[in-house]
């Protein structure tokens, strides 16, 4: 299985990189985690630029196109309920925010709930939209920059748009889309502490070229590259109706993704000394992002499960 992109998936990250390196700078993050209701302004600029619609008949593409892209927002640390949307995506308006919540989680919480448009419940008999729910925000979440909520509401109150298949579509789409996040979070932690040391002077070297410091970085690096692999392989299966074993390579995708992005983001905090624990550095952002993440869809933990489960019963 080649796992080189091509030039027009080249072209399509390049695009949107640049884009996201225009619209969401530090400072941009920083105010966000400051006040995280969702500009409807930025996030109508990544509906033009298709990332939302990008497997719709019109564009044509899969989700080996779709994590590509998705690696990018995680890299950027783009807020706002990108899966959901992306999910939804011909069931709603061009323009929605989309929000959602899983009866099957321990706990019913939705992100952005008070920018969303719309709430899509996620139940075993199928997906529902619904209108009439109640919410009870949680004071400091996890994640600065994704404000979330516990919701009371019954899957039953809302109108079906989707049946029990595609709400299991859904929830392994969700999943595997989330992994690509993570591998993006992964990066833009890698990123940053790399930045970091090769700038940093101490002792008159760089940090960079202590031998621990590049131990750190170089774990680091594998792990990415490892998640990204597994991101892309679980992507082409499941653009593949006749594909074996594209659920065992969700889960390997999913665990490897959340640790390439929890390990990447605790090695960008302890790369950056105690700078790393300050509110100006972006890298306590990238660990909690990534904390957050895995929870989404399935933990590690249940996916390692639902992965060893499949190999001892082949």
């Amino acid at each position: 299985m080649d796992l080189t992109l091509n030039a027009d998936q080249r072209d399509l990250r390049a695009a949107l990189r640049d884009h996201l390196r225009d619209v969401w700078t530090p400072d941009r993050l920083r105010a966000a985690a400051d006040a995280p209701a969702i500009d409807r302004t930025r996030w109508a600029a990544l509906a033009e630029l298709g990332v939302f619609t990008l497997t719709s008949p019109d564009m044509g593409l899969g989700l080996a196109d779709a994590v590509i892209l998705f690696e990018e927002l995680g890299r950027a640390l783009v807020p706002g309920p990108l899966t959901a949307t992306f999910l939804a995506a011909g069931l709603v308006p061009a323009d929605a925010v989309v929000t959602m919540v899983d009866t099957g989680a321990p706990v019913l919480l939705a992100e952005h709930v008070e920018s969303a448009t719309h709430l899509v419940v996620i139940d075993d008999d199928g997906l529902f939209l619904v209108r009439d729910f109640v919410t009870s925000p949680i004071r400091t979440p996890l994640d600065p920059l994704t404000p979330v909520s516990q919701v009371t509401v019954r899957a039953g109150d809302g109108e079906r748009i989707g049946s029990a298949a595609d709400a299991a579509r859904w929830r392994a789409h969700g999943a595997l889309l989330t992994a690509a996040l993570q591998v993006g979070v992964a990066q833009g932690g890698l990123d940053l502490a790399v930045r970091y040391a090769t700038e940093r002077v101490q002792f008159d070297r760089v940090v960079g070229s202590f031998q621990a410091v590049k131990h750190l970085l170089a774990d680091a690096l594998v792990r990415v590259d490892l998640a990204r692999a597994a991101v892309l392989v679980a992507a082409l299966l499941a653009d593949d109706p006749g594909a074996k074993d594209a659920d065992e390579h969700l889960c390997a995708a999913k665990v490897l993704a959340d640790d390439a992005a929890t390990q990447g983001g605790r090695c960008c905090v302890q790369v950056h000394g105690g700078m790393g624990f300050t509110w100006e550095v972006l890298a306590h952002l990238y660990l909690k992002r990534a904390w957050l993440l895995e929870t989404c869809f399935g933990a590690a933990d249940e996916h390692a499960l639902r992965l060893a489960t499949a190999m001892a019963d082949s």
